[in-house]
């Protein structure tokens, strides 16, 4: 008789590796989590794990408890044959994986190893008496589609402390109910080890599993969602500050959600975009219980941000909780890291003020150039035969910059130079790098690149890391040798590339004097010699202009300091102010520009070109 793979021993045992090597990586794994408590009863027990155990290896679960057995399904071989009668004979069958207790001789096959998130288990209790299986773990948020045309074992986000009934809880779903037809086939396991049919009106139990029909394929997972956009957890990382996740009301009658920061109600370092009486966003504290009310079949999108000048320690873990109300209960894992300075230690050592802090990396964005010194609008020349004085003037309304006859006799006071708004805006590109003492560099050009990390084999085979890889930013293309790319393009990595055009050095980094913080400033002069390559003023084949104009650009950004009013990240990812820049060489009187600036950390690198 040919056996399934499932049925070979080879199979088994490669199972048991695999699952032993995810186990062993869990492990080392720091998440935020919940406790789910399992109440057993003896004999059988259908329960579903909605948590990523901490410590999943079952036999450190089972530990004081009275389990003779553990069962699970791999519904990748589709779905099992229903069986009224729950035995172990009856599911020891190609796709059931099974762990026994040790005391007993079968121990030895056992190819069930450790629990899941997002599973359900048939649970053997040989106590004569109630139990309870208390499991540490990471919640998630991930759905899993439904086998059509069959029956599934799953279990249900429900509320503990507000027990849904199935009607309510299905009747959002086409594939599991139907005004013509009603609610699906739905069976419970009775105390007795048989399975039962429920009613529409009974009780959806948390923490239970049930087997249910689907009619057609499904991704349902309950009435109301709550999920993030780019995986089952919101991961802000050492840099990231806004995340965004949906919440979706399935159902056709209006349900209001209730948030809340399980581990930090009060006092938590996350904030929430609400939208003002103005119609725009504006960034609150999230609230103990903050509420969003969704009519029916709709959705909306959230953003939610990090505060790391209000973290109380390197790392925020915590589990964002969202019920309807009507008996859904959805679990958001949600994580932000402190940086890493380049010595390992957290930066978290700074002053937890986020107006004394420095974060170092690569700063890109635009200086918006709104307002200009009118170099011109004083007197230009006097004419003595006629008595006349020349003057220049912009006319406020058209822009357009006509001549004035002004008599001699009248006194002008000296033009002021100080910048007047402009009919347009422009835009200028910025790029700066700070380092990890603070010091802060204007840069013309910068790429970022990859330097591969190195490895090495110990003695009985394995390979570990020596140095890991990291990004590398260049200004020196001299040193871009034995670097690899940061994007893909048609298959092959390449660098990205920054650069400006609004300034111009010898070398490709200005040394800045000053603080790139919250209420800091920041200066330094560009200065364009007469002899300079490529002086706008200086033309090699022209007689008269072998030799430039001297050109001096004295640069200042000056960084707003933070307020209750600054956006999350202020700081750490953003960094708003005034730019003046104020020229001498090319009129008698200084021209003086200004106008807002918006810098986006990009990159967290405090070396240049290692």
């Amino acid at each position: 008789m040919k056996l399934s793979l499932y049925e070979t021993g080879a199979w088994r045992r490669m199972f048991a590796a695999l699952l032993l090597l995810a186990a062993s990586l869990q492990m080392l794994q720091a998440d935020p989590t919940v406790v789910q408590e399992l109440t057993l009863v003896p004999g059988w027990n259908a329960v579903h794990v909605d948590v990523q155990p901490e410590v999943p290896a079952i036999e450190a679960l089972v530990v004081g408890l009275d389990v003779d057995s553990i069962w699970t399904y791999s519904d990748t071989t589709g779905s099992p044959e229903f069986v009224q009668d729950v035995t172990e004979e009856g599911l020891q069958r190609a796709g059931w994986f099974s762990w026994v207790s040790t005391n007993r001789v079968e121990a030895f096959q056992n190819d069930l190893l450790r629990l899941q998130a997002n599973r359900a288990y048939l649970i053997r209790l040989n106590a004569a008496t109630n139990q309870v299986l208390r499991i540490t773990g990471r919640p998630s948020s991930r759905s899993r589609s439904w086998t059509p045309d069959t029956l599934n074992l799953r279990g249900l986000p429900v509320d503990p402390g507000l027990p849904p009934t199935f009607l309510s809880f299905f009747r959002a779903s086409a594939a599991h109910f139907s005004p013509g037809q009603g609610l699906v086939p739905i069976y419970r396991l009775g105390t007795n080890g048989v399975w039962a049919g429920v009613q529409p009106s009974d009780l959806v139990e948390s923490g239970k599993a049930y087997w249910i029909h689907c009619r057609g394929g499904s991704d349902y997972l309950a009435p109301v969602a709550a999920k993030p956009f780019a995986s089952d957890s919101l991961e802000f990382g050492t840099i990231g500050t806004e995340l965004e996740f949906e919440l979706a009301n399935l159902d056709s009658s209006t349900r209001t959600l209730e948030i809340r920061d399980l581990r930090n109600p009060g006092t938590n370092a996350l904030s929430i975009a609400v939208v003002t009486e103005t119609g725009g966003p504006a960034w609150i504290p999230l609230p103990a219980l903050w509420t969003r009310t969704l009519p029916g079949r709709t959705s909306s999108r959230e953003r939610i941000a990090i505060r790391r000048q209000d973290m109380a320690a390197d790392t925020y873990e915590t589990v964002l909780e969202v019920v309807d109300g009507q008996g859904v209960r959805l679990l958001i894992p949600l994580v932000a890291d402190r940086e890493l300075s380049s010595t390992g230690s957290s930066s978290g050592g700074l002053a937890k003020s986020i107006g004394s802090r420095i974060a170092s990396g690569l700063w890109l964005g635009l200086a918006s150039i709104n307002a200009v010194s009118e170099a011109h609008s004083g007197p230009l020349a006097t004419n003595v035969s006629t008595g006349f004085t020349l003057e220049l003037e912009t006319n406020a309304t058209t822009g357009i910059v006509v001549t004035n006859r002004v008599p001699n006799s009248v006194v002008r006071t000296a033009p002021s130079m100080a910048p007047t708004p402009t009919a347009s805006e422009f835009n200028l590109p910025v790029i700066l790098h700070v380092d990890a003492t603070g010091t802060v560099r204007l840069l013309k050009e910068v790429i970022e690149m990859w330097r591969d990390g190195t490895t090495t084999n110990t003695p009985d085979g394995t390979t570990v890391v020596v140095v890991p890889g990291r990004e590398v930013l260049v200004t020196d293309e001299t040193k871009i040798t034995g670097l690899t790319g940061v994007l893909s393009r048609d298959g092959t990595p390449v660098g990205r590339r920054h650069s400006t055009a609004g300034f111009d050095f010898a070398e490709n980094e200005l040394p800045m004097a000053g603080s790139l913080a919250p209420g800091g400033t920041v200066s330094t002069t560009n200065t364009l010699s007469e002899t300079f390559a490529r002086n706008p003023f200086k033309h090699r084949y022209h007689p008269a202009h072998r030799r430039g104009l001297t050109i001096r650009r004295v640069l200042q950004l000056q960084v707003d300091p933070a307020s209750t009013n600054s956006p999350p990240g202020y700081g750490e990812s953003l960094l708003v102010g005034t730019y003046r820049e104020t020229v001498t060489g090319l009129h008698k009187t200084n021209i003086v520009a200004s106008g807002p600036f918006r810098l986006t950390r990009v990159s967290t690198t405090a070396v240049l070109n290692q």
